[in-house]
């Protein structure tokens, strides 16, 4: 009994991983001038994504500590 339960779980875990997906380095770029200039930019963007997100949790842990302070 036990030895065909594991063996379901085991079904239902792998039938859930049966895919696999591949993309080329160039998969979704449409027209690029300058391969080295687009990553130059698309760098930029990233650190600024990257920046504001730093200070969107910096300003909810901000908030979250100023509730702690204020519920004691």
């Amino acid at each position: 009994m036990i030895r065909q339960l594991a063996f379901f779980a085991a079904l239902v875990f792998v039938s859930f991983c049966a895919a696999q997906v591949n993309f080329s380095p160039n998969w979704g770029k449409r027209a690029l001038n300058n391969p080295s200039e687009d990553t130059e930019n698309g760098c930029k963007e990233s650190v600024d994504t990257l920046i504001y997100i730093y200070k969107l949790i910096q300003n909810e842990a901000q908030k979250l500590l100023e509730c702690e302070k204020n519920s004691n």
